[in-house]
């Protein structure tokens, strides 16, 4: 998707609009009430990478995610929670609470455009003219921890040490193998790892990335314990990021599963979304996306191929989910539980971009055989840990039940992510349907009188019963991301994508009552 040249042509609205907007949001930034009651509690921010909105069972997913969906139960669910709609600007507004091109990330470092070079909000790299949450929450008596994935920078001074964390252990690129440093394409073969502030040559013996961030983390937390500190910990899954890659014993969890094929799936998800009361029940599927086939009209062998994409994918996510239930009963165990709030999402939308399919396509395109090189892309082999496979667009839209597009798109699947919020003294099992929210809020919230300057809201008053959405004044969330805009305000989203994704024009949605974006009101 590449929307750099509609991006100069038709930004200038947007820019305008959108300085407004930083304007009032920055006025109303929190300055004052904290979740602290007494004692201050922990927090565990975990991320996952490119997974959509309906894969969990709590919003309506047929994969096994039983330790979400008790959090889920006995928490509570958010179903209006947006994220950038690519994984490092998503990233950089966690940890600042800052509009991503306030603070370095503009655009993706790896698409970068030609008149991007050089300006100011474009440097790819997490700026260091403002202070990440870790840095707050450390000046506030917090001890830090970080696991995972980081892709805000490689140099000695933009990596997790550098900006507040006491303790890390990190992936510094975009993507790459699960199981060892192999990288995620030609531009990036070798990928980067640090511990702490080390650069490390080779990875823990028994890698996998779900496992080991996870270990990584709770081995912090628990060093930390002696300090008698609170602490903050961010564990930003790989999973389930391509290439997808499980554990041997995980490899056929869901053999057969997904025979029905990606359209009867999507209409399983959405009827299972209504009876949780994830979406209205007026909400309708969007259409499936103009270049993805019937399944039905595939040839036996294509459905064979097709239907293994998901079943790997979905072995991805619940194995996430057991790492998850992994840290969970860790800090049930030392005693910790009790006094941690837990947030849960995804950076992005599901991917729906296959680039060994892209490579097959276009033989001659510069890189094209760097993965058949380098792992091995063959359909017996798709899961292992020296293998390359995507799931593609088909399986990414039914990601995004019920939403239209996926990763890198300003229509919902892109950009609307599942939130779940755990703490023990909450009154369990609510789904909130209406609360906009957005990533920036999540510092804010943390952050409490120490968050000054940032354009999140906090959501203090909405977890503690006081309100029941932190923008039921007006506010609005709004971005814009390779060429693709969008802003929303109550219930009414204003989206322009380019083409031929979009219409290249302003669309108009009422996207609670239609959050598939079927029915267009702006020529009402």
């Amino acid at each position: 998707m590449d929307g750099h040249a509609h991006s100069i042509r038709c930004s200038t609205f947007f820019r305008q609009t959108l300085g407004i907007l930083v304007a009032v949001i920055s006025a109303l930034a929190l300055c004052g009430p904290t979740l602290a009651q007494g004692k201050k509690p922990n927090f565990v921010v975990i991320v996952a990478d490119d997974l959509g909105f309906s894969d969990l069972g709590s919003f309506g997913g047929e994969i096994r995610t039983p330790n979400l969906d008790r959090l889920a139960k006995n928490g509570m669910r958010f179903t209006e929670f947006y994220v950038g709609s690519t994984c490092s600007p998503t990233r950089s507004m966690l940890l600042t609470g800052i509009d991503n091109h306030r603070v370095g990330l503009g655009n993706m470092y790896e698409r970068t455009a030609p008149n991007q070079l050089g300006l100011e909000g474009y440097e790819g790299v997490l700026s260091t003219r403002v202070p990440t949450i870790a840095e707050r929450l450390k000046a506030a008596g917090y001890r830090t921890y970080m696991a995972g994935k980081w892709h805000l920078g490689h140099s000695p001074r933009h990596i997790p040490a550098a900006r507040g964390f006491d303790r890390s252990f990190s992936l510094l690129n975009v993507a790459g193998s699960h199981f060892d440093l192999r990288g995620a394409n030609q531009d990036s073969p070798i990928n980067e790892f640090v511990e702490d502030n080390a650069y490390l040559r080779k990875l823990p013996r028994g890698y996998y990335s779900s496992l080991t961030f996870t270990d990584k983390l709770k081995s912090y937390i628990d060093e930390g314990r002696k300090s008698g500190q609170p602490f903050f910990a961010y564990l930003a899954f790989q999973a389930p990021h391509d290439p997808l890659q499980v554990p041997k014993r995980w490899l056929w969890k869901y053999k057969g599963k997904y025979d029905m094929g990606w359209d009867d799936l999507r209409r399983q998800r959405l009827a299972r979304q209504k009876r949780l009361g994830i979406v209205s029940n007026s909400a309708q599927l969007a259409p499936r996306l103009w270049y993805i086939p019937s399944y039905d009209d595939l040839l036996g062998a294509a459905q064979v191929q097709q239907s293994r994409r998901m079943e790997v994918y979905a072995s991805m996510v619940e194995y996430l989910d057991f790492q998850v239930g992994e840290l969970i009963k860790y800090l049930e165990k030392s005693g910790q539980l009790d006094n941690t709030y837990i947030l849960f999402f995804s950076d992005n939308g599901p991917e729906g971009n296959d680039p060994i399919q892209q490579a097959k396509q276009r033989p001659a395109l510069s890189g094209s055989a760097w993965y058949p090189n380098n792992y091995d892309t063959q359909f017996a082999s798709w899961g292992r840990s020296y293998s390359y496979m995507a799931y593609g667009a088909p399986w990414a839209q039914v990601s995004a039940t019920p939403f239209s597009g996926y990763k890198g798109s300003a229509f919902e699947g892109g950009i609307r992510s599942p939130l779940i919020v755990w703490h023990k003294g909450m009154k369990g099992g609510r789904i909130n349907r209406g609360a906009l929210m957005h990533v920036k809020d999540i510092p804010a919230t943390l952050a409490g009188a120490n968050g000054r300057g940032m354009q999140g809201r906090s959501w203090v008053p909405l977890l503690t019963g006081q309100s029941k959405n932190p923008r039921s004044d007006g506010g609005i969330v709004a971005g814009q991301y390779f060429g693709a805009q969008f802003a929303r305000s109550g219930s009414y989203k204003a989206v322009w994508m380019p083409k031929p994704f979009g219409k290249d024009q302003w669309q108009l949605f009422d996207v609670s009552k239609d959050p598939g974006e079927t029915r267009d009101l702006s020529g009402v």
